[in-house]
């Protein structure tokens, strides 16, 4: 395969950035290991740790007239400004609870139970907190479930699957940004503005989770209503899960507390750590922004950032496919194939799907475990995973998924050690 032309971060931006991650490179007992399993677990900043603690201790309420309670609903409201930075929207309502799987039934069971009886358009590959919650309020709403079919090749779902299943009568539109478990992308853009063409009534609602971390989200380019992301996939926090709703979906009976606007999803006491988190999250990808250029907006350098990351992101997988001088890369390994990447190239995300030819892949997980590696077995016989193989064909993979902070170093050894596996 021809080689790209990839850049990787300056000597100088890595160490500063690989300084920011808690147990980048051991773990919590102090064993060195190399964690490539953020489409799962996911590596966290040092500061989101140490913001989320300072501010959990606070006894004070917001909802409270005293200097304290001004500043802890100033960290609040800085947060929610930050969410809305990120994703670009000016306009809309920000929810929150314990997941973003929550948020996405929330959503699409909204949607449904306030729409005339039609159908909803899924896809094959979705996440099963977004298909399973389109199955369900179809069945308690009586709705159709139409699946759109993926490509086995690509591992995504071709936008005319998607739109030939629209008509006068789809009422919700469910597609994934990014697949966790192909990593095939899909340009929101291209696909949001498309499916509008079929269906300007429609709620379409987006699964973005896994692509969050790992590219620019803008919302005012998005035809979209709907938008759940999770903060611990981008260096964030678990329990804790953000979704953006347009106000013709926010605006939509649910459950709220009837005195408040009819945009609010807030139920309760809100935690401000998970704000103040949030916001250290997007203090580090402007971090990243400012080292290449100088801005005062945070918007831009937020875009800046994330660019960044995607660029240095797939240096890390032209490395991993291809190659150095010094080590050969998977495409190369004999008894190792990989997936998707060869039909997506720069439409993929930071995930390699491998098979090995020569032992049971849940055999090879195994083997990078014991030699300090952590990868996952995505299995058919997962219902998380079961669905998403059998329509790409497969029956399982073992899934790699390092993220931007990890080294050129990182690849090599996970290199060898994937050779000395493919000859057992």
């Amino acid at each position: 395969m021809k080689k790209r032309n990839v850049e990787f971060f300056p000597k100088e931006l890595h160490e500063k950035v690989s300084g920011e991650f808690a147990y980048l490179n051991e773990d919590f007992r102090g064993k060195k290991r190399l964690f490539f399993e953020n489409a799962g677990g996911a590596l966290r900043l040092n500061s989101v740790v140490e913001e989320y603690a300072r501010i959990s201790a606070l006894p004070d309420s917001p909802e409270r007239s005293h200097d304290i309670a001004k500043d802890i609903q100033k960290i609040i409201d800085d947060g929610k400004r930050d969410i809305n930075r990120f994703i670009n929207a000016d306009s809309g309502a920000v929810a929150t609870s314990l997941t973003a799987s929550e948020l996405m039934f929330e959503m699409i069971a909204t949607a449904a139970s306030e729409s005339e009886p039609g159908n909803i358009v899924t896809t094959e590959i979705e996440h099963p907190s977004s298909y399973d919650a389109c199955q369900f309020s179809a069945e308690k709403y009586g709705h159709e479930v139409r699946v759109a079919q993926a490509d086995k090749s690509t591992g995504s779902v071709p936008l005319e699957n998607i739109t030939e299943l629209i008509d006068e009568n789809t009422r919700i539109i469910s597609v994934i940004l990014t697949s966790n478990i192909t990593g095939a992308m899909h340009d929101m853009e291209k696909y949001s503005n498309q499916i509008r063409e079929k269906s300007t009534d429609a709620f379409i609602i987006v699964d973005a989770v896994q692509g969050a971390p790992h590219a620019v989200i803008d919302i005012k380019k998005w035809s979209v209503d709907g938008m759940n992301i999770a903060p611990y996939k981008m260096f964030g926090n678990r329990g804790v899960g953000f979704a953006w709703m347009s106000d013709r979906l926010a605006s939509l009976p649910h459950h709220r507390l009837i005195a408040t606007e009819p945009t609010n999803w807030d139920l309760g006491s809100k935690t401000p750590a998970h704000y103040a988190a949030f916001s250290k999250v997007v203090d580090y990808i402007c971090m990243i922004g400012e080292f290449y250029r100088k801005s005062d907006d945070r918007r831009e350098l937020i875009v800046e950032g994330m660019n960044r990351i995607h660029k240095q992101e797939q240096a890390i997988l032209e490395r991993l496919l291809n190659g150095s001088e010094n080590v050969i890369g998977i495409n190369k390994i004999e008894n190792v194939s990989v997936h998707f990447e060869k039909a997506n190239g720069l439409n993929q995300d930071l995930i390699l799907a491998l098979t090995f030819d020569n032992i049971p892949n849940s055999e090879a997980v195994d083997h990078y475990g014991k030699e300090n590696i952590l990868v996952y077995a995505r299995e058919s016989s997962s219902h998380y995973s079961k669905r998403i193989l059998e329509a790409v064909g497969l029956d399982s993979i073992v899934r790699v998924s390092p993220i931007h902070c990890h080294s050129e170093e990182d690849v090599d050894i996970f290199l060898e050690v994937t050779k000395r596996i493919s000859e057992l």
